[in-house]
């Protein structure tokens, strides 16, 4: 069936960035109005956030069949499964009758989170297994900004879309977008005929990296026996340390976009747009230029992307007026977005075949769980100290998490180049 559909000279790896953002735009359109709607509609900013909130739910409770499932079965197989149940549930809820549309659209929303990091987690999988490991770092930064693109539009969209569509205009929307990435689907190769990626792209790495994975390989092995979700891995868990640090900065960034403009620069909502916008074209932005700088970040020891943009997070703080402290905090966003490409790449390319389940799995919910945890302290520190304190403490955090999570004698430079 896949080569009626798409001709093996078709199926091909670079399909991926597009389909991501096919799912990432058509979800965050609905997410966004959904969220908009109930917010409007209840008056209450909790539940606003909660249903924002309600896709990563999904992946932090059904962690272990999650594992379960990259590692039983073709991660390509599993994209496809991911996207046509997404569609199915999504046709299903435009048979709801008016008044309980948009009750339904919510519980859809939290019943698709799996399938989501299902869609999200194996198509990182099917990366590995089908590019040459010289051009993995550059597939994988591609994924990204192909997912990161389909949010930013999708959030984007959401405001005018929701001006023009009622909500079942918007979940069709949705489900024609689904229908896309299902197709899409359909053109990612298996990873039949690319031993080399699939041998050797867990295993160059660099000596230090070697010598670290050597003493966690037997634990590896134990864990993807029994299926376990686990990393035992001491290299993998330090990058595992500064891949959170990364989503402890996004939890502060989403209090931020909020306190900044307020308590800072004493602006009102108008600012927070204008701030919200900025940072919304930071963060592309950043996810832009991870692409060509992907060649020269494995020459910097992988500190010094942790501990890059610190500083003019501190000094957007300190500057305390509105375009100096915009430029600042734009710029702490680009180097905050190369960080996570940076780390994100490195895990993903750390990790043997058979770690590779376990790290994509805990990427889908430790992620999501370390941006909330952030989330409320960093927005409990604004509450009693304020701003400069609170980015202080951020700063503080980041450079003990290097510190500690830093070997004597290993710089950690990029194992995988782009060629």
């Amino acid at each position: 069936m896949t080569s009626t559909l798409f001709p093996a000279v078709r199926r091909s790896p670079n399909f991926t960035p597009v389909l991501l953002f096919v799912n990432a735009c058509g979800s965050f359109l609905l997410l966004v109005s959904l969220s908009t709607r109930v917010g409007s509609a209840t008056g209450s900013g909790l539940l606003a956030g909660a249903v924002l909130s309600a896709p990563w739910l999904p992946a932090l409770l059904l962690a272990h069949p999650l594992n379960r499932l990259l590692r039983r079965h073709p991660p390509e197989h599993l994209v496809r499964a991911a996207e046509a149940a997404s569609l199915v549930l999504t046709l299903a809820a435009l048979a709801a009758p008016g008044r309980a549309l948009a009750a339904v659209a919510t519980v859809l929303v939290l019943a698709r989170g799996f399938c989501e990091a299902l869609t999200r987690s194996a198509t990182s999988v099917a990366l590995r297994a089908a590019v040459d490991p010289g051009r993995l770092e550059r597939a994988n930064t591609l994924a990204e900004i192909g997912k990161l693109t389909g949010v930013s539009l999708g959030a984007a969209l959401a405001g005018p879309a929701a001006a023009v569509l009622p909500l079942r205009g918007l979940v069709a929307v949705n489900a024609v977008l689904l229908a896309l990435s299902a197709l899409l689907a359909w053109a990612l190769p298996s990873p039949a005929g690319n031993t080399r990626a699939n041998t050797t792209a867990g295993t160059d790495r660099t000596d230090g990296e070697a010598a670290g994975g050597a003493g966690g390989a037997g634990g590896a092995g134990e864990g993807a026996e029994g299926g376990r979700l686990r990393v035992t891995d001491p290299v993998l868990r330090r990058l595992f340390a500064r891949f959170l640090l990364v989503a402890f900065w996004q939890g502060f960034h989403t209090v931020a976009v909020t306190v900044i403009p307020l308590q800072v620069l004493g602006g009102g909502t108008r600012l927070v747009g204008v701030f919200v916008a900025v940072s919304s074209v930071a963060v592309f932005a950043g996810s832009l230029t991870a692409l060509p700088a992907q060649r020269h970040l494995g020459h910097l020891p992988s500190a010094a992307w942790a501990l890059a943009p610190m500083p003019f997070l501190a000094t957007a703080v300190l500057a305390g007026r509105t375009a100096p402290t915009l430029v600042l905090y734009a710029l702490f966003l680009v180097l905050f977005e190369v960080a996570y490409v940076h780390f994100n790449n490195r895990l993903l390319a750390a990790a043997t075949t058979e770690q590779l389940p376990a790290v994509v799995t805990l990427r889908a919910t430790l992620l999501p769980l370390g941006v909330v945890v952030s989330i409320l302290l960093t927005g409990a520190l604004c509450d009693l100290a304020g701003p400069l304190p609170t980015a202080l403490a951020v700063a503080a955090v980041s450079v003990l998490v290097t510190a500690s999570t830093s070997t004597s004698g290993q710089t950690w430079r990029s194992p995988v180049r782009d060629t």
